[in-house]
C-alpha cells in the first residue's frame, strides 16, 4: 500500500505520493514511483496496493492508441483491468491476498476540464468518478494541526501524520508509507514533476 494524496479542480490536477514499496508483511522491497505523467494523454496514472497491476497498466496505455484523453480511456479501463488482473492472479499466487486501485487524473478532450477517476480491485475495477477537492489515502482520523488548503506544501506534513496513524495498527493492517514524496502537478501549460524530501519510516 502507499500515500496517495491529490488536489483536483477543473483546472488542475496535483498528485502527491510516497516511494517506498514494501510486502504484505511489511518488509521493504525498494522504491518506485507511484504516479507516473503521460504527456500525450494529458494524463496523470497512479496507483496504490499491488504494485505489479499499475506497472502492467502503465505499459499497455503506452502502447496502445485507442484512448486519447481521459474519458475514452475510462471507457476501456474497467474490462482491461479486470483482465489485467485476472492473469495476475493466474501467474502469480500473491495478487490473491492484495487489493489495487488506480486513479486517472487528465484533461476532457470534450469539456476542457479535469476529470478523474477511480478504479478498484475490491470494485472489478468498475469507474467511479471523482469529485473535485483533497483526496487523502489511507485517510486521517485525526486531521488536526495540519492546514490542508496549503496542499501540495503541506504534503509531508500530512505523510508522516499518515506514518504515525498506521505505525500504530497491527501488522499487515497498517500501511508502509516512506521514502521521498513526488509531486506530478498537471495544469493548462503542462506538467511540473519534483520531489519535495524523504519522510522514510525506515
Amino acid at each position: 500500500m502507499s500515500s496517495l494524496l491529490f488536489y483536483t479542480s477543473s483546472e488542475e490536477a496535483i498528485v502527491a505520493t510516497d516511494t517506498l514499496v514494501a510486502e504484505q508483511n511489511g518488509n521493504t522491497l525498494g522504491h518506485s514511483s507511484k504516479a507516473i505523467a503521460l504527456p500525450h494523454l494529458r494524463l496523470i496514472i497512479a496507483a496504490t496496493g499491488a504494485a505489479a497491476l499499475f506497472n502492467r497498466w502503465i505499459g499497455l496505455v503506452n502502447e496502445q492508441s485507442v484512448a486519447f484523453d481521459v474519458d475514452t480511456l475510462d471507457t476501456h479501463a474497467p474490462l482491461n483491468l479486470q483482465m489485467l488482473w485476472g492473469e495476475m492472479q493466474g501467474q502469480f499466487p500473491s495478487p490473491h491476498h492484495y487489493t489495487a486501485t488506480l486513479y486517472h487524473f487528465g484533461f476532457s478532450h470534450n469539456s476542457g476540464l479535469i476529470h478523474a477517476f477511480a478504479y478498484r480491485s475490491e470494485s472489478n475495477f468498475a469507474s467511479e468518478r471523482l469529485r473535485y477537492g483533497l483526496g487523502i489515502k489511507p485517510d486521517l482520523e485525526n486531521r488536526g494541526g495540519i492546514d490542508f488548503a496549503a496542499f501540495p506544501a503541506v504534503a509531508p506534513e500530512i505523510m508522516r501524520a499518515q506514518i504515525k496513524q498506521e505505525d500504530l495498527k497491527a501488522s499487515p493492517k497498517g500501511v508502509r508509507i516512506g521514502g521521498q514524496v513526488q509531486i506530478t502537478h498537471l495544469a493548462p501549460d503542462g506538467f511540473s514533476i519534483y520531489s519535495m524530501g524523504s519522510i522514510s519510516s525506515e
